[in-house]
């Protein structure tokens, strides 16, 4: 039983990390005055689901919080309290307590300070309080009297009180009756019916709090030993006074609404008070007459327990009113899987990759491949890979949402720290990427926000002495380019100081004293191990570890960083990743012997170019080619990657794309995220085929210009080329005004 509940705990743990990023997001939109009554009520509940199911586990400290949590956002939903600047901060902080409650009862953080608690309750009950409601976590006691009080006497002679309905002008309340029946579902996933009770007691006053009527249906409840454990037979009706003019069938609905796809439920309001409700007439002989009306399906009507009689009516009274089914969700199936499962069946898909490529190869060799039907037939099965391994990516790949979602946390508490006002912009939130790049990117992205926030936004005075708004602005935002996920991080800061940059690097001893930097090879020095700019130590910077750390984690995904920077305008950092770290599209290049991939994303065009007419050569020695009036430089790839030379006694193979005549070289024209491009020579061009991606460093060690290595249909190991890389290096010794010249002249 130990091993289920855990089970049952760890699912709730995960909805915990579903609901959390939902609530942030939510108090965002409100933040940012974009906010509907659907978003106010989806906060709401994201809160009372935490509440409801941590109570189910004994989690005091995280339901007595989420209760007063649930308390104060009633009273945004209500109306009865309009949400201002400091309201959505509370709210704020209060969901980082709410947060670290979850992860300190998951045992994966520090235990929450009381103090702290305490603090952010007193704040809650504050907003409580402007709602008109005691706060929830106030006693009910005696008020004690003033000495100086004074009885008045008042005169109550005119009302009759053995009437109710009379003196006041106000009418009993209403009664509505609410029948539900869980799922054996709402169980298995850690949820109780307690929890749906404990809702609908919530909406009462207090004082009305024992008016609730609660029956339970056991009718469907076989003997003990027929019971299956975990198959949900109980029922309950509940019937609750509605006092004129609540909104308390909408209340109810919403206890109901994140449970609607796991448990039935009706409401149904009897006439005004005073007035019989005439029974409807029942099919089933157990139906007692004296029932109230309760419209519920037939299995649980049977079960319906007798209650007292109620006073008969005159005959001119109303009909009851219709019965009001509950919404259910639009039920989406899903299961929850394994992560490691995933990996696996991703790891299979990979080697039926492979394994398709191996008997392609085997088939070419024997000459089978010419046979029209078994070209067919292998046709169809690189369709089938292809499309398999797209559904295992689906399956794998999730918006970086929720690691998004936990960044405004990152920038909430640096701004505190630093004391700053800065706000974070997230954009393109549904933006899909591999879950194991998600996993990967906390870090990488903290770093970078708690540094933008220390060293990129200027303090409120320096940037109003600047004509800026005294709150700066961060801008995360995720997209798509050439078969690549772009992470963008953007300020409105103050911009890289670059001569404080190089002095600092000097003086650290990362560069020679009196070296001579370009613009880009200096704001690279913020990468260097070590390097800080900050003259004294705090919680958010000074000890040099951070940008470096940031780099490599990057690098380590088969990622790069980019930086641009525009003095008194900000900065922006380009983290440039592959979509998966599993499989890719690649190009199939020989090179002295050496067969090689190209990412197809990084792929211009396959040209043939003159080596005396189209080849330039620049005063530093290197070399460039015009490729329809534009000068790029020209990579020789054996050279750059230190291939040896073929020694010409075995039979040169052919090549699909080899340049054949004379004076002519095949040049493979390649670009990067930033759309800078370069030349590759290269001798032939083999294939185009889906290669899966082996990492290299961990099996090697790191190579220059090469990102993974894969397995051919032959077996051969080859190099997956870090397109990115030779550009970078090959632009470096270029002097991009010599090719500017150049250009100018050829056309």
């Amino acid at each position: 039983m130990g091993d289920v509940m855990d089970d049952i705990l760890k699912i709730f743990f995960e909805e915990c990390d579903e609901l959390l990023p939902e609530l942030e997001r939510g108090l965002g939109e409100i933040s940012e005055e974009e906010s509907s009554q659907e978003t106010i009520n989806a906060i709401f509940r994201a809160v009372h689901s935490i509440k409801g199911g941590a109570a189910s586990f004994g989690l005091d400290r995280l339901v007595r919080f989420a209760h007063v949590y649930e308390s104060a956002l009633d009273g945004l939903r209500s109306g009865k309290v309009e949400p201002d600047q400091a309201i959505i901060k509370t709210f704020f902080l209060a969901m980082d307590v709410l947060s670290d409650l979850v992860a300190e009862a998951k045992h994966t953080g520090d235990e929450v300070d009381e103090g702290r608690i305490d603090e952010n309750v007193r704040k809650l009950e504050a907003i409580i309080g402007q709602g008109g409601d005691a706060p929830a976590s106030s006693e009910v006691g005696e008020t004690p009297v003033p000495e100086d009080f004074t009885p008045v006497t008042v005169d109550l002679g005119g009302f009759d009180f053995d009437d109710p309905a009379e003196g006041f002008g106000e009418t009993p309340p209403q009664m509505l009756t609410v029948t539900f029946r869980p799922h054996s579902e709402l169980y298995s996933r850690g949820d109780d019916a307690r929890n749906l009770l404990l809702g609908l007691q919530e909406l009462l006053p207090v004082e009305e709090a024992g008016a609730m009527d609660v029956v339970c249906s056991t009718q469907e409840l076989p003997a003990l030993v027929d019971l299956p454990a975990e198959d949900a037979r109980l029922g309950w009706t509940v019937r609750l006074p509605e006092p004129p003019g609540s909104a308390l069938e909408e209340d109810i609905q919403a206890v109901f609404d994140w449970v609607g796809d796991v448990c039935d439920f009706q409401i149904a309001r009897d006439g005004q008070a005073g007035e019989a409700v005439e029974p409807e007439p029942a099919e089933d002989a157990a139906v007692q007459e004296d029932v109230p009306v309760v419209p519920v399906p037939a299995e649980m009507v049977e079960s319906v327990p007798q209650a007292d009689p109620a006073p008969s009516a005159p005959a001119s009274a109303p009909a009851s009113a219709p019965a009001k089914v509950g919404r259910k969700r639009e039920q989406n199936a899903s299961i929850r899987v394994d992560i490691g499962r995933i990996g696996m069946l991703m790891d299979m898909v990979g080697e039926m990759v492979i394994g398709q490529a191996s008997l392609e190869s085997a088939l070419t060799r024997d000459g089978a491949l010419y046979d029209p039907e078994l070209l067919k037939r292998l046709a169809v099965i690189k369709t089938l890979t292809r499309d398999i391994q797209e559904a295992v990516m689906a399956i794998r790949a999730q918006p970086v949402r929720n690691v998004f979602q936990r960044m405004q946390r990152v920038v909430r508490e640096a701004s505190s720290l630093a004391n700053k006002d800065v706000a974070l912009v997230l954009e393109g939130e549904e933006t899909e990427v591999d879950r194991t790049l998600i996993e990967n990117l906390t870090d990488p992205l903290t770093h970078m926000l708690r540094n933008a926030v220390d060293h990129g936004i200027e303090s409120p005075q320096a940037r109003q002495a600047a004509g800026k708004p005294a709150q700066g602005t961060i801008w995360l935002s995720a997209r798509h380019r050439s078969g690549r996920i772009l992470i963008e991080i953007r300020d409105d800061g103050g911009g890289i100081n670059t001569q404080r940059v190089l002095q600092t690097a000097i003086k650290r001893g990362i560069v020679a004293s009196g070296a001579s930097l370009g613009e880009n090879e200096i704001n690279e020095l913020i990468f260097a191990p070590g390097f800080s700019t900050a003259e004294t130590v705090s919680d958010l910077s000074g000890r040099g570890v951070g940008m470096d750390v940031v780099k490599q984690a990057i690098q380590n995904l088969g990622g790069r960083v980019n930086i641009q920077s525009t003095p008194g305008k900000g900065t922006l950092f380009t983290l440039s990743l592959p979509l998966t770290l599993a499989v890719l599209d690649g190009m199939l290049i020989e090179c002295r012997g050496s067969t090689m991939v190209v990412p197809v994303s990084s792929v211009v065009e396959l040209v043939t170019v003159q080596m005396k007419e189209d080849v330039y050569t620049i005063p530093d020695g290197s070399h460039v080619v015009s490729v329809r009036g534009r000068c790029i430089p020209l990579i020789y790839l054996g050279d750059e990657l230190t291939l040896p030379e073929e020694n010409g006694t075995q039979e040169e193979p052919h090549h699909m794309g080899r340049a054949g005549e004379e004076g002519q070289m095949i040049v493979l024209v390649v670009e990067n995220e930033a759309g800078a491009r370069a030349a590759l020579v290269v001798d032939g061009v083999r294939d185009q085929a889906q290669v899966v991606i082996k990492s290299i460093e961990k099996n090697y060690r790191q190579i220059k210009g090469v990102s993974a290595a894969t397995i051919l249909g032959d077996g051969s190991v080859s190099l997956i080329l870090d397109v990115s890389t030779l550009i970078v290096s090959a632009t470096k010794r270029v002097d991009t005004r010599a090719l500017e010249a150049i250009a100018e002249r050829a056309a």
